[in-house]
């Protein structure tokens, strides 16, 4: 389909390069169409960022918002888990075509240029996470938690798009790209900070 031919050489490419540095026309080589397919599907290039956002972050949220719906009386871990565990399930049992959408959605995340697109895309689910916070954590100062929480969609989004700041610190011993090592540290990192605001 031509549609997702160019949102899949899109994703590729900003993943790679980053929003600014790719051009449509690069995006339509890659894709094997014409310019004008591209206008007539997406109009501009920044229609086409948000559509690649789009079309992955349902499949995300719907997947967070079930593992919350399930759970009952949840311990901050519990729901920290719910959060980002459907998003290292894609990136480790998916497909290589989600390891390049969590690459751009870590380089748009940096940006506040977009936090309009990420904040139509995500917020829903993301303040129904920090309401159940804030109730696991009675004690806890709301705007804590949210810039709290903040700080975990960065470090989440970080460790998911395989950073390899680790591998030059270890000299190879720990591998940024072993995410099933990398998850359970990640859990129990941003468990125990989230916990800590929870002081009476």
């Amino acid at each position: 389909m031509t549609r997702d031919k160019i949102l899949n050489a899109a994703e590729a490419l900003f993943a790679q390069s980053g929003f600014a540095s790719v051009s449509l026309r690069e995006i339509t080589t890659r894709a094997e169409v014409t310019l004008a397919l591209s206008t007539y599907h997406f109009g501009t290039k920044e229609k086409l960022l948000e559509a690649i956002v789009a079309r992955r972050a349902d499949i995300l949220c719907d997947a967070r918002q079930a593992r919350l719906s399930a759970l009952q009386n949840p311990s901050v871990r519990d729901l920290l888990d719910a959060f980002m565990a459907p998003m290292f399930e894609k990136a480790t049992s998916d497909g290589p075509e989600w390891a390049d959408y969590f690459r751009v959605l870590a380089r748009l995340g940096g940006d506040n240029q977009w936090l309009d697109v990420l904040a139509r895309h995500f917020d829903e689910t993301a303040k129904l996470f920090v309401a159940a916070l804030m109730k696991a954590m009675p004690s806890a100062d709301r705007g804590h938690v949210a810039r709290a929480f903040t700080m975990v969609l960065q470090i989440m989004l970080a460790t998911v798009s395989k950073h390899g700041r680790v591998d030059m610190l270890t000299e190879g011993s720990v591998e940024g790209g072993d995410l099933d090592s990398a998850y359970p540290v990640l859990l129990q990192f941003v468990t125990h900070g989230l916990e800590s605001f929870n002081q009476r």
